[in-house]
């Protein structure tokens, strides 16, 4: 799958988790935020490509997520987050 492809389909789970995605420009990387009444992803949109995709994955791997269904190559990359930042 291309990578923006993969960008796409991360977006999607975000939204059918019900969390927020937000691109800014700023001097950070980025990250999940936990609000009382809502999660929100904030990245840095001069990020390159795979780094946000990297950056959604690790910090999908914090959340519980086997109630639901999760495309294999999603999974595949939010595992590889994890063993990566276990």
């Amino acid at each position: 799958m291309k990578r923006e492809n993969l960008l796409q389909a991360f977006e999607s789970l975000l939204s059918q988790l019900s969390i927020d995605l937000r691109y800014e420009k700023g001097d950070f990387s980025g990250g999940l935020c936990k609000m009382p009444d809502r999660n929100l992803i904030i990245i840095n949109s001069n990020l390159p490509l795979e780094q946000k995709i990297n950056l959604i994955a690790s910090e999908l791997c914090l959340l519980e997520l086997n109630h639901i269904y999760i495309r294999p190559v999603l999974r595949e990359i939010i595992s590889k987050a994890h063993e990566t930042n276990p």
